[in-house]
């Protein structure tokens, strides 16, 4: 195998035969030029023809970035990401990666081209976060190009995703988390917003608890399910991680008001009669469904206007259960445990807020105790 130079102009180039098209099965050729002089190409040609006679040499695809999104999405993404995972994924591409890169081939996008992406979603005012998602889903792509031979190397190595926010988290207090159950109480997802505070229960975990994973008499629940959206509509499926199956204990005033809420579901059935729908739902519309997630949100926004309390998103009431906690002398990993975080090092990233109060304390009780062993020294 040899190699065909050429100078145009004041630059050399080569030509090499790299194989048979399998289609057409006709002779590809592939030219490479910009060499300053003619030693540069005959080293740039060594190095190819090794390429190939090691079985290392990959074609750049011709194929368009969309085209080859959307055959990931089916060959791949579609078998290994949850459904709710890849219901995300579907708008996020839909939305923003195939309209800005979709027409771009896959020999020809670069770098640059993604970087440049990023910089026009963060001006057009899309948060980092959410572009640090888009780079995740990019990076899941042309790594699989890689791994299929559709690329000779991983573009995604040379981009920067943009920094991830510095959000301080807002949170109740006691007193208007107390103020905001006291004005809910009567409304059907009062209970909802019992076990979010009480709890630190995602949304979802919330609306998939059913009463077979509630222990009353134990004071335990345990998260087996979670309830999620996707376009197709509403749907069932287990915690993302092994750490968010988990048991939380519960104290008395929750289990009065489970307890309390499941003779008000039960009138429901009996008023209804066959026309109820039993899934074994604690939370549920008035015909025993699952409630939208959607309508969760809306109604929670509209009691915390009436209730008069600081605006916050009904995640937040996650927050406030961890914070407070924090605040009343609990240990880290009794807070991530009932979170559900993986690991104690993420609690104390996600509330690194709380510390510095709880260092104050921890600084005026040790000196405190060296003033007391002090003071009985003297004596």
């Amino acid at each position: 195998m040899k190699g065909y130079f050429r100078k145009r102009g004041s630059k050399w180039s080569f030509s090499i035969d790299v194989g048979r098209d399998p289609v057409t099965g006709k002779r590809k050729q592939k030219t490479v030029s910009g060499f300053k002089t003619k030693k540069e190409a005959e080293k740039a040609c060594a190095e190819l023809i090794a390429q190939i006679e090691n079985g290392e040499y990959v074609e750049a695809s011709k194929n368009t970035v969309k085209e080859f999104i959307l055959q990931w999405m089916e060959n791949s993404a579609k078998r290994v990401l949850r459904a709710s995972t890849y219901d995300i994924h579907v708008r996020v591409i839909n939305r923003h990666i195939i309209p800005d890169l979709g027409n771009l081939t896959m020999d020809k996008i670069t770098a640059f081209d993604i970087q440049t992406f990023y910089n026009k979603k963060l001006e057009e005012g899309f948060s980092p976060d959410y572009v640090r998602y888009m780079h995740a889903i990019l990076s899941k792509v042309f790594k699989q190009a890689v791994k299929w031979g559709v690329l000779p190397k991983n573009i995604m190595e040379a981009v920067e995703p943009p920094r991830p926010d510095s959000k301080e988290i807002e949170t109740w207090g006691i007193e208007d988390a107390t103020q905001f159950l006291t004005h809910t109480e009567g409304h059907p997802l009062h209970i909802a917003y019992v076990l979010a505070i009480y709890t630190g229960m995602r949304k979802g975990e919330i609306l998939g608890l059913r009463w077979k994973d509630c222990d009353l008499p134990g004071g335990k629940i345990s998260i087996r399910q979670t309830l999620y959206r996707t376009g197709e509509g509403l749907i069932f499926q287990e915690p993302k991680t092994k750490s968010s199956k988990r048991m939380i204990s519960l104290p008395d005033v929750v289990v009065n008001a489970l307890k309390q809420h499941k003779a008000e579901q039960n009138k429901w059935k009996l008023a209804l009669g066959p026309a109820y729908q039993d899934f074994d739902l604690v939370v549920t519309t008035a015909e025993g469904k699952p409630v939208d997630p959607r309508n969760v949100t809306r109604h929670f926004n509209r009691m915390v206007k009436e209730a008069g309390v600081p605006v916050i998103r009904f995640h937040d009431m996650r927050h406030t259960h961890a914070t407070i906690m924090l605040q009343l002398g609990e240990h880290p990993k009794v807070v991530s445990e009932r979170l559900g975080h993986s690991r104690i090092a993420v609690t104390m990233d996600t509330y690194s807020h709380v510390l510095p109060d709880l260092q104050k304390e921890a600084a005026d009780k040790f000196a405190a105790a060296l003033q007391a062993r002090k003071a009985k020294a003297k004596v």
